[in-house]
């Protein structure tokens, strides 16, 4: 019996069966902050839904994805998404436009295997216009924004705190809203 419980781990394991915890929180930061991103901003909506390897269409619900954001030129920000695990990856140009947060807050935590290979990240939503997308907590950085957005980053700041563990030199955020739990957890599957 042993042998048969051992065998059905390491055929899981090989095939890719990777355990991620999803939190998706409400109320976690002040819908009245705005923000705008710096002119030389280029932002691209990353769909992946119809790809073989998925990231973010299985971390966010439909119609939403990352909004990622590329400083350099056109041609050298749709090179990082080349090569054969991006295939099938559509990176969809929008124009920039003033944003505000909606309180939604996702984390996404790599267990078992993967948890030795991917860091956890953390994702706050935004609506931009008619488009509802989701931006690493990192992008609200003064690099990234407008001056004039510069009290909005600074009040979403209080809740980004240093980390403990071996990559302390990152910070991370911290929902603000003590009620927060976490919701689910989901099992993905790499082909």
């Amino acid at each position: 019996m042993t042998k048969y419980i051992l065998l059905t781990f390491l055929i899981f394991t090989l095939h890719g069966c990777m355990y991620r915890v999803i939190s998706d929180y409400e109320d976690c930061v002040s819908e009245n902050l705005t923000f705008e991103f710096k002119d030389n901003i280029k932002l691209y909506i990353v769909d992946d839904s119809n790809a073989r390897y998925k990231y973010s269409s299985m971390n966010f619900p439909k119609g939403e994805h990352y909004l990622y954001l590329c400083s350099d030129e056109e041609d050298e920000c749709l090179n990082e998404f080349s090569g054969p695990y991006y295939r099938g990856w559509k990176l969809i140009r929008v124009e920039s436009k003033p944003f505000h947060l909606t309180g939604r807050y996702k984390i996404d935590k790599p267990n078992l295997i993967l948890g030795a290979f991917a860091p956890e990240t953390s994702a706050l939503q935004i609506k931009m216009g008619d488009i509802t997308a989701w931006v690493s907590v990192y992008v609200f950085d003064m690099d990234y924004m407008k001056e004039s957005s510069a009290s909005s980053v600074e009040e979403l700041n209080k809740n980004r705190k240093p980390r403990t563990d071996w990559n302390n030199r990152m910070t991370k955020f911290e929902c603000p809203n003590s009620d927060a739990k976490e919701s689910s957890w989901e099992v993905f599957w790499s082909y």
